[in-house]
């Protein structure tokens, strides 16, 4: 709603197109109910834009694709989790397909990438014009362009209503909220928004629909006379919720209930996402759009490219198995985002007996920052992937933000970019592996083999796997907070989106942060990247990596400095730790702590990545990498609060501080230092008693003292 009023600032016949826009769906849904008569399934091509400042924020093509697989189902009411709670939910007989033709007629996987620097995109429109940085849409009146980019704000997703510029028109959804982590493994996902219904969501909206309770309270109305009348959004799952004298549909995509509660649209919702698409609409050429394969208006079949439930359909006779590849051995996708210098970078597969079966690069011709995608056809056995870099600094993160990873039906295989001259992971497909044992990396039943002794506890999946991802946008992603020198931090200090955590001083654990427990026994070595920040650390001052094995708690990395990192510089770094040299237990943690000194000394802890690896082990050596300096003039205590205005005209001073706490106390100072003004605030200040001049804020938030100028006026 805010981007619509922000566009309607810029655009003063919006609102007038709109109610016009509104007023012809009444007239059609009151048709549809008058004479009930089914339409074809229209489908609407899609392409989405990818734009990403690191290797997480570029998503997959199988995270995409996880995501196409759920609109399909939540529109044509096919999700596994549907029920009979509501009556009225109905198949909208819409779906959508990847973009098989670009504007020029050439062929496309509906999928633009772009490597950006920005931190966030913010919600007015900037993502969608390549003069600030982002991707011009494709010709909107043909395709639905999906912009998935870090919006930050603790936004998930916005989309532009029917009747807004061609120039801006389409859905935006942050990437840790776009696809489902039930449609594969490996996947940059957040829950309890990771089943992919933001974009649902977000197309009902392009698709002319408004929230479940219509932007305000009892007397106002979405537009849809089959959805109850409510007086506000719904959060987690709150079912059975009673407002404006009756019970609210939670379970609607319209609401903001979590993902997993969400299960319908109801059948006025369709009439009036039907209508902006039907003759006459306003969305009329998207369902004529023949941009991908099925075209528009057409019935599922097994060469459409989309999975459409049990495949039943005009080209199936009756019934069908979901579609195939030609290929009859095991499947395997090899895709690759290039840094800077594609021409370094290559890859082999090799088999059990060292011989070369598949390989590629290097990629001298290929754009930079663009991406490979390579398919092949394996037997069942057992093989070694390796990506290698001539230059010997891996693909991420130095010189661009390239990533790479293999999968195949069961998932991610292998993953990665920052390594040094290569990087060795060893697959296994098909039904060739040896017999199971507690460090073979893969998950046998209950692990009961021949190199057991009888039992063993589970081992992990080969190849790599994710195990954690802290980026803190919405909480503390599971690490727990060490107490009064440790807190929740929102500002230009945080490497990725608003967030960090921020630990100080040498409180012991209250100076630090401690992550949930994870099972790491089915490992062969763990992997723990992060970026920090350090701010008014002393020479020598530093902070540790810390590692509990089940029993006691080990110093596995110590930053100083001055020797490793330097003041008000970003930094990533990396650690590895083996199997060999650490017990990894069932309930194995990690911790940052901070051991630098009683007078504010701040690390600034960003991203965290914690990857097991099953098979084999990687070459990754323990790093750090300056990443870029913030200037001077971040560097005061502006950055430490807001204040706003400055020079105050009238009876109020605003303050916001960037941590959690509810209220600060304040002292209002005169040049002569005396305390004219003094209490505790959450937002704002009365100053309509002070005499014009100037004065000095002074700011405590518990854990800091910050003082900055204003001037009354």
């Amino acid at each position: 709603m805010e981007n619509l009023e922000y566009r309607k600032q810029l655009d003063p016949d919006l609102e007038e197109r709109m109610q016009e826009i509104e007023q012809y769906t009444q007239n059609k849904v009151s048709q549809m109910t008058q004479n009930r008569v089914e339409g074809d399934i229209i489908t609407i091509p899609v392409v989405v834009h990818v734009i990403y400042r690191n290797s997480n924020e570029n998503i997959s093509d199988a995270q995409i694709l996880s995501q196409i697989q759920v609109l399909n189902d939540d529109f044509r009411r096919l999700n596994s989790d549907a029920d009979n709670t509501w009556s009225q939910a109905a198949d909208t007989q819409i779906q959508f397909c990847m973009a098989s033709v670009d504007p020029n007629g050439n062929a496309t996987n509906g999928i633009t990438r772009k490597s950006s620097t920005r931190t966030s995109w913010g919600t007015n429109d900037a993502m969608k014009s390549s003069s600030q940085g982002g991707v011009d849409p494709w010709d909107t009146s043909q395709y639905l362009n999906m912009w998935v980019c870090n919006i930050g704000g603790g936004i998930l997703g916005y989309a532009q209503f029917p009747g807004g510029s061609a120039a801006t028109d389409g859905v935006v959804m942050s990437p840790q909220y776009f696809g489902s982590s039930a449609g594969g493994s490996g996947f940059y996902l957040s829950a309890p928004f990771d089943l992919g219904r933001t974009t649902t969501h977000e197309v009902g909206h392009y698709l002319n629909l408004r929230h479940i309770w219509g932007d305000g309270g009892c007397s106002v109305d979405d537009f849809v006379s089959d959805t109850p009348t409510s007086d506000g959004a719904n959060y987690g799952c709150a079912t059975g919720h009673v407002s404006c004298g009756s019970t609210d549909m939670v379970q609607n995509y319209m609401d903001y209930s979590d993902d997993s509660c969400m299960n319908l649209f109801t059948q006025g919702q369709k009439d009036r996402m039907r209508a902006v698409l039907e003759p006459g609409g306003v969305r009329r050429s998207l369902a004529l759009s023949d941009k991908c394969d099925g075209g528009g208006g057409t019935t599922p079949s097994c060469t459409d490219g989309i999975q459409n439930g049990d495949e039943t359909g005009v080209d199936c006779g009756g019934s069908c198995a979901p579609c195939q590849t030609e290929c009859s051995d095991n499947l395997v996708n090899v895709s690759i985002t290039l840094d800077n210098y594609p021409e370094e970078t290559a890859w082999t597969v090799t088999n059990s007996s060292g011989q070369t079966v598949a390989s590629g690069g290097t990629y001298g011709s290929q754009a930079d920052g663009s991406t490979i995608s390579e398919d092949l056809c394996l037997p069942d056995g057992c093989y070694t992937f390796t990506i290698t870099d001539a230059y010997g600094d891996g693909i991420c993160c130095s010189y661009g933000n390239g990533s790479y990873s293999v999968t195949d039906a069961s998932g991610v295989l292998a993953s990665g970019g920052s390594f040094s001259g290569s990087e060795s992971t060893e697959i296994c497909l098909g039904n060739t592996t040896p017999e199971p044992t507690c460090t073979d990396g893969i998950q046998n039943g209950d692990e009961t083999g021949i190199d057991c002794g009888g039992s063993c506890a589970p081992c992990s999946t080969g190849g790599t796997e994710i195990l954690h991802e802290g980026y803190f946008e919405t909480g503390w992603d599971g690490w727990s907070d060490g107490g009064s020198d440790c807190a929740r931090y929102s500002g230009s200090r945080s490497y990725e989106g608003n967030y960090s955590i921020r630990i100080r001083d040498n409180s012991g654990t209250a100076s630090a942060m401690t992550s949930p427990t994870f099972n790491l026994t089915g490992y062969n070595q763990v992997e723990v990247e992060f970026y920090f920040y350090a701010y008014s650390m002393e020479n020598g001052e530093d902070f540790w990596l810390r590692f509990y094995n089940g029993s006691s708690w080990t110093t596995v990395a110590t930053y100083a400095r001055g020797t490793n990192f330097n003041n008000n510089t970003f930094y990533t770094a990396t650690v590895t730790l083996d199997a060999n040299q650490y017990n990894f237990a069932s309930n194995s943690q990690f911790r940052f702590q901070c051991d630098a000194s009683a007078n504010a000394d701040h690390i600034y802890i960003d991203q965290v990545t914690i990857t097991g690896i099953g098979v084999g082990t990687r070459t990754t050596e323990n790093s750090i990498r300056p990443l870029r300096t913030l200037s001077e003039e971040t560097l005061d205590s502006e950055y430490d609060f807001l204040m706003y205005p400055n020079p105050v005209k009238g009876s109020t001073l605003y303050i916001k501080t960037f941590n959690e706490n509810s209220a600060v106390s304040y002292k209002v100072i005169n040049m002569l230092g005396q305390i004219v003004s003094s209490g505790k605030t959450s937002s704002e200040i009365n100053v309509s008693e002070l005499k014009s001049g100037m004065y000095f804020l002074e700011v405590n938030d518990g854990e800091d003292v910050m003082t900055r100028k204003f001037i009354k006026e």
